[in-house]
């Protein structure tokens, strides 16, 4: 009996050694907690899929500026721009070419999911690994300084007359912006197919287009569009979310009449195929990022709505995926 138990002792002992049943975590647990503990060892790059100047641009670069100036990582972060199709083309390049590298990471949206849909391209926001939810924005409509328009209604009761002689500057086709200005064509009861459309690939040119006065309205990000609002280059005609913004006095659409509500979202992404121990890892990094001082003042600066979270990400983008798409078919924007 004595020499039964000794041996039941000694299982027990080698079990516990290697990590086995009884130890409570999986023999590769040390190693991977490890490995989430050395990220970040090297240089992280940041990708904004648009021009600078945009809103995955500035939302990039604000990230860039928290992760060193709050002292978040001590290695050097960079920003790099690849537009291109509402993002769908740095994304298909990021897909591509830096599965499985935590290094390379990317700012997507709305407007990403909505041009995969339109465009039809193989990379989809879904392939990436979800980090964090970063923010949420509302859209603005602003016409050139000079423009007769000054309200919402005056907008509408154009799109009435001739929507054809009535140019919109944007993003991307078939994202948020492209989006907001069917559903006003829609709410003029016109045909979508007579949409005066035109998309730029990053906020820069399109603000050049309105402040111009090539185009007769704009449509995109509030922090976008912010400076030259504040300028006094463009008016504001309304805001598209529910809520009003705290900063400034700009109608919102539902307060003009119209019952459109939407609003923009940014994901900090990685590539597919990264570990979890360091997907573990940049989500605390993304939240120390968003609970610092930088982050926090570029909420208030930028009039943003803090709707940050790491939970549930790939649950969100599926169901955002599917009712974009049918928003968009149903506005006839997907072909």
């Amino acid at each position: 009996m004595r020499r039964l138990t000794a041996l039941w002792a000694a299982l027990a002992l080698l079990l516990a050694g290697c990590g086995g049943v009884g130890s409570g975590a999986p023999a590769t647990s040390a190693p991977a907690a490890k490995a989430a503990s050395d990220y970040p060892t090297k240089a992280i790059d940041v990708m904004a899929p648009a021009n600078p100047g945009g809103g995955f641009d500035s939302t990039a670069r604000i990230f860039q500026k928290a992760l060193t100036d709050d002292k978040i990582v001590s290695v050097n972060v960079t920003v790099s721009n690849k537009p291109g199709a509402g993002g769908t083309v740095g994304m298909a390049e990021l897909i591509k070419n830096s599965a499985g590298d935590p290094y390379k990471l990317i700012m997507v949206g709305r407007v990403t999911v909505g041009s995969q849909i339109t465009g039809k391209t193989e990379a989809k926001v879904s392939q990436l690994t979800p980090i964090a939810r970063v923010m949420a924005e509302t859209e603005v409509i602003v016409a050139p300084a000079s423009s007769p328009f000054n309200s919402i209604k005056d907008v509408i009761d154009a799109l009435k007359r001739d929507p054809k002689a009535v140019k919109i500057a944007g993003g991307s086709a078939g994202g948020i912006d492209h989006e907001l200005a069917a559903l006003l064509v829609k709410e003029a009861g016109k045909d979508v197919k007579d949409l005066a459309y035109v998309p730029f690939a990053g906020g820069g040119e399109a603000a050049a287009a309105i402040i111009g006065g090539q185009v007769q309205l704009g449509i995109s990000g509030y922090g976008e569009f912010k400076g030259q609002i504040d300028a006094k280059q463009m008016k504001a005609i309304a805001i598209s979310a529910d809520q009003k913004l705290k900063s400034v006095s700009i109608p919102t659409l539902k307060e003009g009449g119209v019952n459109i509500g939407l609003t923009n979202w940014r994901l900090l992404a990685a590539p597919p195929g990264i570990s979890e121990a360091d997907t573990a890892r940049l989500k605390e990094i993304a939240t120390k990022v968003h609970d610092g001082k930088t982050w926090q003042e570029a909420i208030e600066k930028n009039s943003w709505f803090d709707s940050f979270t790491t939970e549930n990400l790939i649950t969100f983008v599926a169901t955002e995926q599917s009712s974009l798409t049918a928003t968009l078919t149903a506005l006839g924007l997907v072909k």
